[in-house]
């Protein structure tokens, strides 16, 4: 039920004379009123604005342009429509489409019902390992998983930067010896001769072996096996395999070699260039890994901030 300004200084009238009457807290006499403290201090809040200035809502409420403009990018194509809200939105930011929070794209979306059979509850990472990277190249994940390409198997090595997600490199092998992980390994080092990583693995025989350690430690790496029965640590590669699996493998089954190199190659482009991270604050990999991510998420603010003041002013026009 609405209550007018009038009757909401009633109320509070009401409240601090029985206060004083009673003695009782202001809790007790909020209850017996069957109010909240926020809602009161919300009632303080507009009371104490001028009278002739209208609610702040009707001035910040999304445009009809702007909800026109959601809905026909959000129905452009199947890839907009199964778009997780989130990283729909800042698409929606970084393409200039349209400028606004997640939360309003969420309830946009959910009164056109919109919001797509990617939608779920959780969208953020599972637990993973607990001390967080605090640069590029402070934590490299790397991981191995069985590709069957018809009734052959190879293995897919990669190393994940876990700070900015963005995949180093990668190999999909005719076997998983010690020889040839420790190979890709130094490779991998080798390309990027300023880092001196944490290497974040499980304990399977090619990463516990001692030569694998001497390797890492010739190079200035920090060897971190996972914790026996507790794949959350290297969670970032394990949420890669699966990525790989469902969004590469499984869609293009791959028949031959050759043919699934490309697939995964295709993959990795798209997920290091195109793909919006939900880990990273919903920005590209590429981005995050050359530095660009602060002045990103800087530009978002401005456009959010600018598109809001410009909302304000049209719905104040409109209205008068």
């Amino acid at each position: 039920m609405h209550i007018n300004r009038v009757n909401k200084n009633k109320i509070m009238v009401d409240i601090d004379k029985l206060r004083k009457q009673t003695g009782w807290t202001r809790q007790m006499v909020i209850d017996l009123f069957g109010l909240t403290r926020q809602r009161l201090n919300r009632w303080v809040k507009e009371l104490s604005e001028p009278e002739d200035i209208a609610p702040r809502k009707i001035f910040t409420r999304i445009l009809p342009e702007e909800i026109e403009a959601v809905i026909a990018y959000r129905t452009l194509s199947e890839e907009c429509r199964n778009l997780g809200y989130r990283k729909f939105t800042w698409t929606l930011v970084d393409e200039n489409i349209a400028f606004l929070s997640e939360s309003a794209v969420y309830r946009l979306l959910k009164s056109a019902n919109l919001l797509g059979p990617s939608f779920k509850l959780s969208d953020g990472a599972e637990k993973e390992y607990q001390y967080k990277p605090r640069h590029v190249h402070h934590h490299w994940h790397t991981d191995l998983a069985y590709v069957k390409l018809g009734i052959e198997h190879y293995y897919l090595i990669f190393m994940l930067d876990g700070y900015s997600r963005y995949i180093l490199d990668w190999e999909l092998m005719t076997d998983m010896t010690s020889n040839s992980v420790e190979l890709f390994t130094q490779r991998v080092i080798d390309k990027y001769p300023e880092a001196t990583p944490m290497v974040i693995h499980d304990n399977g025989v090619q990463f516990i072996s001692h030569e694998f350690k001497r390797m890492l430690k010739a190079n200035h790496c920090v060897d971190v096996p996972t914790r026996v029965k507790h794949p959350e640590t290297n969670g970032k590669g394990e949420r890669l395999v699966g990525l790989i699996r469902q969004e590469a493998l499984r869609p293009n089954s791959p028949a031959y070699y050759g043919e699934a190199v490309r697939v995964i190659g295709r993959y990795v482009e798209e997920y290091n260039n195109d793909r919006y991270h939900s880990g990273i604050g919903y920005l590209k990999p590429v981005d995050v890994f050359y530095g660009r991510g602060k002045k990103i998420m800087a530009e978002r603010k401005i456009k959010l901030a600018k598109a809001r003041q410009e909302r304000i002013d049209i719905n104040k026009k409109r209205c008068a």
